[in-house]
């Protein structure tokens, strides 16, 4: 019996020695990389806080999971992080939607971290959003006493009354000064905001209408406090809808809304913003960077981010793909353009624009 059970034991023993021994051994893990962070408060904008407590850090994963979020000086010394693409934001107050006079600063990157890394990213405050600052002439007040003027970009709107003086504040990206008069609501201008720049408008009335919108640069000049950049423009405005402009015929330009229910019309002008591009027959990109140089986007509304709304553009190779393509020249993103051409019923399953003729920006 001893016998029987010392042979059972050795059969057993062989058993969990041969079930062990099958078993891969488990991989060691990866070494984390190392992310140690350095943060100027002092190399900053004017109105910046100079004090590095007084900015929230964000660290995020490409997936959007978030690492840290808090105070700058809660910051562990370094993070120990896996292998991924990660943003790294500090700011000074939390910025969304339109406001006054609500600069935002700080800094953003991104931090691609390898196994066993060592990384140091230095930030450093700048504004990074942008303000806007529009003052009223007399004339303009006059014509208009009983209208009222908006901001508006993809973010929201803001109100302006004629004695308004504070600094508007938005994300960077396309802004419209809309004016609302006896029931109609008018396009004054666009215009594209960066980050970092301040933009001072002058608002008048024409002298001579009803001559298209005209627009005259005074000044750009970049100011002693490092990195704000202050522009200054002056606008004569003629009254006139966002239809008309720098063509021959002016009455005969067709809105986007307009060109939309024109299928087979040949050889029309049609007036728009460019908004967007990279067309699919599904899809498109309303913000860079773009990829596609054959087609582009335009609606009535600058600020216009619903794909139904808006008109497709066939750029055939040529001079007008290579002045308005989004990929090369990125800075027309906002801008009103005015494009002659045919209108189709659908090009990328939208009312297109084709066999571009002629284009004034």
């Amino acid at each position: 019996m001893k016998t029987k059970t010392n042979l059972l034991c050795a059969f057993a023993a062989l058993s969990l020695f041969s079930v062990v021994s099958c078993v891969s051994p488990v991989k060691e893990a990866a070494e984390p990389a190392t992310l140690r962070l350095r943060f100027d408060a002092s190399t900053r904008s004017s109105g910046a806080p100079s004090d590095a407590a007084f900015y929230t850090l964000d660290i995020s994963a490409s997936d959007g999971s978030s690492i840290f979020r808090g105070p700058w000086s809660d910051r562990p010394s370094e993070f120990k992080l896996y292998a991924d693409t990660y943003t790294v934001s500090v700011y000074s107050s939390e910025f969304e939607d339109p406001c006054f006079d609500d600069p935002q600063f700080g800094d953003s990157k991104s931090v691609v971290l390898a196994d066993g890394q060592v990384a140091e990213v230095q930030l450093v405050a700048s504004q990074m959003n942008a303000g806007i600052r529009v003052l009223f002439s007399e004339k303009f007040i006059a014509s208009y006493k009983e209208g009222a003027v908006f901001l508006r970009s993809s973010e929201g709107t803001l109100a302006l009354g004629y004695s308004e003086t504070r600094t508007a504040f938005f994300k960077p990206g396309p802004v419209v000064i809309l004016l609302n008069y006896k029931g109609k609501t008018y396009t004054v201008h666009s215009m594209v905001l960066n980050a970092g720049e301040i933009m001072c408008l002058s608002l008048t009335v024409s002298e001579e209408m009803p001559k298209a919108l005209s627009v005259s640069l005074l000044d750009c000049s970049v100011r002693v406090d490092t990195s704000r950049v202050w522009k200054e423009e002056s606008l004569a405005w003629n009254g006139s809808s966002s239809g008309t402009g720098p063509v021959d015929n002016p009455g005969e330009v067709l809105s986007v809304s307009e060109a939309r229910d024109k299928a087979g019309s040949k050889d029309v002008w049609v007036c728009g913003y460019i908004v967007g591009g990279d067309l699919s027959s599904s899809s498109c990109s309303f913000s860079s960077p773009f990829s596609a140089r054959t087609n582009m986007m335009i609606a009535d509304d600058v600020s216009c981010r619903e794909r139904e709304e808006c008109m497709s553009v066939q750029l055939s190779q040529g001079d007008i793909r290579n002045a308005l393509n989004l990929v090369d020249n990125p800075a027309v993103l906002g801008r009103k353009v005015w494009l002659r051409g045919d209108v189709v019923a659908a090009y990328y399953k939208l009312p297109g624009l084709q066999n571009l003729k002629e284009y004034r920006l």
